[in-house]
């Protein structure tokens, strides 16, 4: 008892304030938030990556590649914002694993185009199913109630992203996030999901 008064006595109250601005203007209050939660989720996604036995970067360059299609390795340098000579490292590693192919253009030797194998299309929906799995124990642990709000608020914060990032003209089309899920069900959907479940 005396411990949880010491700790509760450490905790440093929210000045009014703070409070105050975030009533005013909750951006920060909800940037923080996505931060916080976006940084607890990685590292739970990391710990189980380990066990499959790849590593988040490796993950990276295969849905970029996967997106792609083919990409040239000049492309996924640009892309990654490496050296040609690192991109051609990191490559291998993956190639070694069987999860990503090299061929060279017919018409231009010189040209390299990288695949995601069959292999690492099994990996990737291995990892897919990890974090589909991560995600419904955590949304397991909201009321339905709850999960319609979450539903709608990740929706609209989905538009807002598709909106600005298609405003803007992007150089490299193949880094851009998709959903990568086949299970993957849109915000409004979700609501729906939960009554029929």
């Amino acid at each position: 008892m005396s411990m949880i008064v010491c700790v509760t006595r450490t905790i440093t109250p929210t000045p009014a304030s703070a409070l105050s601005a975030e009533r005013s203007d909750p951006t920060a209050a909800i940037i923080a938030d996505f931060r916080a939660t976006m940084t607890q989720l990685k590292c739970a996604s990391s710990e189980r990556l380990v066990r499959l036995g790849i590593s988040m970067a490796q993950v990276h360059i295969m849905y970029t590649v996967q997106r792609s299609g083919n990409m040239t390795m000049s492309q996924l340098a640009d892309v990654l914002n490496v050296s040609l000579s690192n991109a051609t490292g990191l490559i291998d590693r993956l190639e070694e694993r069987g999860f990503i192919e090299r061929d060279r253009v017919a018409t231009d030797r010189r040209v390299v185009l990288i695949r995601v194998t069959p292999t690492g299309e099994t990996m990737l929906a291995e990892v897919d199913a990890l974090s589909d799995n991560l995600m419904r124990s955590v949304l397991d642990r909201l009321p339905v109630s709850q999960l319609r709000g979450v539903a709608h608020a990740v929706s609209a914060l989905r538009e807002a992203v598709d909106a600005v990032v298609e405003s803007k003209p992007h150089r490299h089309l193949a880094s851009t996030t998709s959903p990568r899920s086949t299970t993957t069900i849109r915000g409004n959907d979700l609501g729906q999901q939960h009554e029929r479940d």
